[in-house]
């Protein structure tokens, strides 16, 4: 154990007492069946805000006898993305035509708005239902249409995992009837494809974060939330056991890939919804905001530091690599009347692999030509690539950039030299990122969900395993788990605790896996443990994968105790959830 070290901190005028030279904490968390010979391990890290590794150990005994593969811990929530949909639709999208930007009414000006009745999508999602996709932003290079726009988070391939969401959201004569409002990602393993044929995709909805209970009284109500890197959170929605062209062009990816690259785009969506029952109403978002991992070699807790830059221009020079693409006191701008190239020159805490490029615009003092180049010894520079802003984000500023990918040069400097603009009174730049590999970052001061998959075990037999984290030196241990893997492919079910949405309607929650078989399943529910009554058998999918399934009960008896447990069908037999109970006051 290290010894503790106690810093006292003054911030706006009150004091902060913090630690430091702590050990990590290490908690091994439930893992998640991936049908009959496969687990999920899921736990969390706590790194104190120190360069962390971690794997987790596993066996048939408790000497564990295996790992896997050592990963770092990934680097601070420190990258951005902001729109208010003052101006417009802000390059979102929809399924269909049932959305409607309005430009003022919203928390602050305008906002968005999608409405019922909308177009079913049920071709490759069985494991959530029938879907209504609301509103998508393309995240990465996958999707090109010219009338939207694409964002290009992170290079085109963000990292979400523990990202932070905040949106504004409202509902206007909203009635779910059983549908959720939830959160959908999708990323796909060859992005060079495109939408063409052969493209693959793996698809997962968040069920950690419902906010379907905040659109029910017709008031603006902001909703935060993480999105955690466990399986218990989330529910697959590709068809990996499916059959068909359009099921063979869906395959798992465990959520920790995924979450890592979310190169295609991410939703909020109305999941889990009965297609003779949908939803009515319509759905208000606002003041989005998206904080997620700032993978930029040339941020400075990722090893980069500027050591050269145009000392008489307006502005911090530094604010390029703050995370933010633009915005007051964000970005740089030259003194007056630029006459020749202005450089900017970072230097690499260790040598890195330089992949990708992307510099945004300063909206009012557009640049036009960057020229970035590279350097072993900071005195000779290869050119690297040349960059062409254009002088208006289209649709907004948030699409100001240009872009660079399929690099690969090993280097120890950069220079980034603005070269001309499209006005001659200033020059200015917003955020420039740089991706690729050697960088050593370094993580939060904060809780890190991490899981990882195993594969090839038996059936039936019971795997013991436990998260293990390295830290300056220092190995810690967390405790010990096992799971005991089904010898057949009967479902496996789980049910949670329910949810109180009125004074009489309780919606019961739970989590199944259909084990790669079509299974259905229902609800069982009464006043005392022979139940008699039930819900009605619904679709579960045919995944590998856990999902969370939902039943409304209404109508229910005040001052009374209910039972109630979960049961699931397929072709292997059937399986039931422990009883648990809630009482209606």
């Amino acid at each position: 154990m290290k010894d503790k070290r106690w810093v006292v901190l003054w911030i706006s005028g009150v004091f902060f007492i913090t630690s430091c030279g702590q050990d990590p904490i290490v908690n091994t968390g439930k893992a998640t069946p991936l049908g009959l010979g496969a687990v999920s391990l899921n736990g969390e890290v706590q790194p104190r805000g120190v360069y962390t590794t971690y794997h987790f150990e596993y066996g048939p005994t408790p000497s564990y006898g295996y790992s896997t593969r050592e990963q770092s811990l990934p680097p601070k929530l420190t990258a951005y993305y902001k729109e208010t949909w003052d101006e417009g639709r802000g390059g979102w999208s929809s399924w269909d035509q049932s959305h409607i930007h309005h430009s003022e009414g919203g928390m602050s000006g305008g906002y968005i708005e999608w409405r019922e009745p909308a177009e079913n999508n049920d071709f490759n999602h069985p494991g959530a239902d029938i879907l209504h996709l609301v509103k998508f932003l393309r995240t990465g290079l996958v999707d090109q249409w010219q009338d939207e726009g694409n964002s290009a988070l992170g290079g085109a391939d963000p990292d979400l995992r523990g990202a932070r969401v905040s949106i504004w959201v409202r509902g206007l004569d909203w009635e779910p009837r059983g549908s959720e409002l939830t959160w959908w990602l999708q990323s796909q393993s060859n992005p060079e494809v495109g939408n063409r044929q052969g493209w693959r995709r793996a698809n997962w909805a968040y069920n950690g974060t419902l906010l379907t209970d905040q659109l029910l009284d017709g008031d603006w109500h902001q909703v935060q939330y993480r999105l955690r890197n466990n399986t218990n959170d989330w529910t697959y929605g590709g068809k990996n056991i499916g059959q068909g062209l359009r099921a063979r062009r869906y395959e798992y990816w465990s959520i920790d890939r995924s979450l890592a690259h979310v190169n295609n785009n991410f939703f909020h969506l109305v999941a889990f919804l009965d297609v003779h029952d949908p939803p009515v109403g319509s759905l208000h978002f606002d003041e989005f905001q998206l904080t997620y991992r700032n993978e930029s070699l040339l941020q400075l807790t990722n090893g980069g530091e500027l050591i050269s830059w145009p000392r008489e221009s307006q502005g911090e020079a530094p604010n390029l690599t703050d995370g933010w693409r633009h915005g007051k006191g964000k970005m740089w701008r030259s003194s007056e009347n630029p006459t020749g190239p202005l450089d900017f020159v970072y230097r690499f805490e260790n040598p890195v692999t330089v992949e990708t490029i992307q510099a945004h615009q300063n909206p009012q003092w557009p640049t036009k030509q960057v020229e970035f180049s590279t350097s072993l010894d900071g005195e000779f520079f290869t050119p690297l690539c040349e960059l062409i802003l254009p002088e208006q984000g289209e649709p907004n500023d948030n699409f100001a950039f240009d872009l660079e990918t399929g690099l690969s040069i090993q280097t120890n400097f950069l220079k980034v030299r603005v070269i001309s603009g499209y006005r001659s009174q200033y020059w200015g730049l917003g955020e420039v990122e740089v991706f690729g590999t050697g960088a050593r970052m370094l993580p939060d001061n904060d809780f890190y969900q991490v899981n990882q998959d195993i594969w090839n075990l038996k059936p039936g037999g019971t795997v013991y395993y436990r998260l293990v984290a390295t830290s300056e030196g220092d190995v810690i241990y967390g405790h010990a788990e096992s799971f005991t893997l089904s010898l057949d492919r009967r479902p496996h079910v789980l049910v949670l605790k329910p949810r109180q949405v009125s004074r009489t309607l309780v919606q019961l929650v739970g989590r199944l896996s259909p084990m790669g078989l079509p299974g259905y399943y229902f609800f069982e529910y009464g006043i005392n443990s022979d139940f008699g009554r039930r819900t009605k058998l619904s679709y579960a999918g045919t995944e590998i994968t856990p999902r969370s399934v939902f039943a409304n009960l209404e109508d229910l008896a005040s001052s009374t105790t209910y039972f109630y447990r979960l049961v699931c069908i397929n072709g292997d037999g059937s399986s039931a959830s422990k009883t648990k109970f809630f009482k209606i006051p």
